[in-house]
């Protein structure tokens, strides 16, 4: 990720989504990076193998920590629409499902690498811009073989 020179703070503001694409052929991902301040500092977007609602969540978290991990991030606040996501993050929900538990444990093991980090569950209009973005990689996404 391309973050901004002039961001040395390492203090980041992050808003997260996934998207499921249409006949279940991909899910999209959508990271947006803001600074304290609010100013955009860079985004990120990403094309996965199909998944379910949930798992394409906790895939947006994952790649947005791996994606912030090499910039030494100090703080970072994660943002997301996934009420699910959020609460088993931040310990409030029980991680029941098989298939999330992998996702969770991942999630948690590259959180605990960064010094401070939040997890807030936002409604869905406030969480447009990473949204969009998760859309917008299954837009150019193409199955194998498709020209």
């Amino acid at each position: 990720m391309g973050l901004r020179g002039r961001d040395r703070s390492r203090r980041w503001v992050v808003h997260i989504d996934g998207a499921i694409g249409s006949e279940g052929k991909a899910t999209g991902l959508g990271v947006v990076v803001r600074d304290r301040e609010g100013r955009m500092v860079g985004w990120l977007t990403a094309v996965r193998e199909p998944m379910a609602t949930n798992e394409a969540e906790y895939a947006a978290l994952v790649f947005a920590l791996e994606s912030l991990l090499p910039h030494r991030p100090q703080e970072v606040h994660i943002y997301s629409d996934s009420e699910v996501v959020i609460n088993q993050m931040r310990g409030c929900f029980g991680v029941h499902s098989q298939a999330l538990r992998a996702w969770h444990e991942k999630a948690c093991q590259l959180a605990r690498l960064i010094p401070r980090v939040t997890f807030t569950h936002v409604p869905r209009e406030q969480n447009r811009l990473a949204d969009a973005l998760a859309n917008e990689a299954l837009q150019g996404w193409k199955s194998p073989g498709e020209e």
